[in-house]
C-alpha cells in the first residue's frame, strides 16, 4: 500500500469516526457546529472526509461528544499525524531566479551527493560564462546580478573533495542551441574539463540508447531527501519520501542508459562537430 492510501484510509477513518461520536452523542449536525464554533457546512465536510480537521477542531469534537480517554487521545493523534504527513507532501514553488539559486544553494551546502538530469539545456552548475549570460538573458538586472552571486558560491562546493555531484543529461540538452556555434562548443569544452574533477561525474544518455521509459522534465535528488525541479513560472522543492524514492527509482534507470569513459568522449566530439558544421 502506497503512502497516499494509507494517509486517504486513516482520514476516511478519522471522519468516519466523527460522525460516529456525533450520531451515538444523538447530537444534530447543526447543535455540535454551534457548541464547538464552527459553521454547520464543514462540520459536514469533515465528517464526509471532504475537509481534514485541524488537531484544535478534533480537540472539540471529543470534548463535547463526550469520547472516552482513550479514543480522545487517538483522534488528536491521528489528526496530528495527517496534518504532519500533508505538509511533508507539500510541494513549494519559488518564483524568481535569484530565489531559486539561493533556495538551491541552502539544499546543497547540506547534502553530500547531489544528482542532476536535464532533458534540455546544461544544468547551472555546468553552464560555461558564455553560456549562463544567454540564460540570464532576460532576467531583469538586478536579480540577474544577484542570481550568478549566488551561482558562483554554488559552484565553489565543486572543490570540496567530500561532496560528490553526479551530472545526466540527455544528448538534446546538449544539442539545444543556447546561441552561436563558437558557444556551443565551448560550453562542451568546458564539460569536458569538468567532468575530470575526482568528485564530479559525467554521462550523457545518447539518442541511440533504447530508453523504454518516460523522463518528462529534469530534476535534481540530493541525498535521496530532496527533489527539485524547475518549472516555467518557478522552482519546486518535493521532501515526501515517497515521491524522492520515486525519483531516485528513475535516475537508476536513467544512469543505466548512459554513455561514459572514451564513449562519452566520441559522443561529445560529435556533438560538438555537428554544431560548427550548423554554424
Amino acid at each position: 500500500m502506497t503512502a497516499p492510501e494509507r494517509s486517504r484510509l486513516a482520514r476516511d477513518r478519522l471522519s468516519r469516526e466523527l460522525r460516529r461520536l456525533r450520531t451515538e452523542a444523538r447530537m444534530t449536525g447543526t447543535a455540535t457546529a454551534q457548541a464547538t464554533g464552527m459553521s454547520q457546512s464543514k462540520l459536514s465536510k469533515i465528517e464526509n472526509g471532504m475537509l481534514l480537521p485541524s488537531v484544535i477542531d478534533v480537540e472539540r469534537l471529543v470534548a463535547e461528544l463526550s469520547a472516552t480517554r482513550e479514543t480522545r487521545l487517538e483522534l488528536v493523534e491521528l489528526a496530528r499525524q495527517l496534518h504532519a504527513e500533508a505538509e511533508t507532501r507539500r510541494v513549494v514553488l519559488h518564483r524568481g531566479a535569484h530565489r531559486h539559486q539561493q533556495t538551491v544553494a541552502r539544499i546543497e551546502a547540506r547534502a553530500t551527493t547531489s544528482r542532476f538530469f536535464q532533458l534540455a539545456g546544461v544544468p547551472s552548475l555546468l553552464q560555461s560564462e558564455n553560456y549562463l549570460r544567454v540564460v540570464l538573458a532576460a532576467t531583469p538586472g538586478r536579480e540577474q546580478d544577484s542570481a550568478v552571486t549566488t551561482l558562483r558560491a554554488r559552484r565553489a562546493r565543486l572543490d570540496d573533495p567530500n561532496k560528490k555531484f553526479i551530472f545526466l543529461l540527455s544528448e538534446s540538452a546538449l544539442r539545444w542551441r543556447m546561441g552561436s556555434a563558437d558557444l556551443m562548443c565551448d560550453q562542451i569544452d568546458h564539460l569536458s574539463q569538468t567532468m575530470r574533477r575526482p568528485n564530479v561525474s559525467l554521462g550523457v544518455v545518447p539518442w541511440s540508447a533504447d530508453a523504454n521509459l518516460v523522463a518528462l522534465h529534469g530534476f535534481q535528488v540530493y541525498d535521496e531527501r530532496v527533489v527539485t525541479i524547475s518549472v516555467l513560472t518557478g522552482n519546486a522543492t518535493i521532501t515526501d519520501p515517497h515521491d524522492v524514492r520515486e525519483y531516485v527509482a528513475l535516475y537508476s534507470r536513467l544512469e543505466r542508459l548512459a554513455a561514459r569513459g572514451d564513449q562519452l568522449e566520441a559522443l561529445l566530439a560529435r556533438i560538438s562537430r555537428d554544431h560548427r558544421q550548423l554554424g
